[in-house]
């Protein structure tokens, strides 16, 4: 168990921004920029590996050699490391362009595929859409 949360806690310091579906380079550009302000970096996350945990892509960074696609579509943004600038990390990313669905690293979700997230972050879009 010490190991795992030694893991955890070294993946909590390093701060980064999973690109989930972003294929213009200028809004790539546009997140890294407001990214980099907060101390963070980003990757770009190939399709062919959106099958990948979350907790490896954060980790290793997007897989070396061709992996799984899952079934997921469009764009998402997962934040690693960055829970206490939160209030101002979003809304530099919203004026940066990215206006997909985000989510934070959890231990929960962190050994979820990318494309698991994303229809659960769908789910729940639709979910709030039902109530407004």
């Amino acid at each position: 168990m010490k190991k795992n949360k030694k893991a955890l806690k070294k993946t909590e310091s390093v701060k980064k921004i999973l690109l989930f579906g972003f294929e213009d380079l200028r809004m790539i550009l546009a997140v890294e920029a407001a990214a980099r302000s907060f101390g963070a970096e980003t990757a770009a996350v190939p399709r062919d590996c959106w099958g990948q945990t979350l907790g490896e892509l954060a980790e290793k960074g997007p897989c070396p050699e061709a992996g799984t696609a899952g079934d997921a579509a469009g764009q998402m943004l997962v934040l690693c490391g960055l829970d206490g600038e939160l209030d101002a990390l979003l809304p530099a990313l919203r004026a940066a362009g990215a206006g997909c669905v985000k989510a934070v690293l959890t231990e929960r979700n962190r050994s979820w595929t990318a494309a698991r997230l994303y229809r659960e972050l769908q789910r729940e879009r639709q979910a709030l859409e039902g109530f407004q």
